[in-house]
């Protein structure tokens, strides 16, 4: 009579499995973390679009005006009436904890700027002076604005974008005579 051989794993093998494991569930457990703090946040350039987006949206349903700004405070892109109140608020934050009001790189900074009447032969450039372009907020009427563009500053980053004043979609800079 012949002995099978018996076949398994050993105690050794399989401590080692299991250690393995560990070391891997630590591993996605200390990222987990870290998407789910990303997934309370989304990309302010991104939010600002949408903003744009219903803020002439609104102004053509109401057939008044509504102005578009920026709230550092909790890092929101309202949308108000001429009076100030508030009819849309758009948040780059679910909400904004401790660890981030604390970390002064993680509140965007949002700077709005009129884009100047061209003069001269190419009307390539405006009379205006930088002052005088800077905006507090964006006013839509009857479905466009004026023209304008958003600087971004966020996580160490600058992003410019330009808006057309009719859709409120973005437009490609390089195509732009600015």
């Amino acid at each position: 009579m012949r002995k099978h051989p018996v076949a398994g794993f050993s105690l050794i093998e399989i401590l080692i499995v299991l250690a393995l494991v560990g070391v891997l569930a630590a591993i996605v457990s200390g990222n987990i973390a870290g998407f789910i703090d990303g997934s309370k946040v989304e990309p302010p350039s991104r939010v600002l679009k949408r903003a744009v987006l219903e803020g002439i949206y609104l102004s053509n349903e109401r057939k008044r005006e509504v102005r578009l700004s920026y709230l550092e405070e909790n890092a929101s892109f309202l949308i108000s009436d001429p009076q100030g109140g508030i009819l849309k608020d758009f948040k780059i934050y679910e909400e904004i904890s401790e660890d981030i009001q604390s970390s002064p790189e993680k509140i965007p900074r949002v700077f709005f700027r009129a884009i100047g009447p061209g003069t001269g032969v190419d009307g390539e450039e405006t009379d205006l002076e930088d002052e005088q372009l800077e905006l507090e907020s964006i006013r839509f009427h009857a479905g466009c604005s004026t023209p304008f563009t958003a600087e971004i500053l966020f996580m160490e980053k600058s992003d410019t974008l330009y808006f057309d004043p009719f859709s409120g979609y973005e437009l490609n800079p390089d195509e732009l005579d600015l």
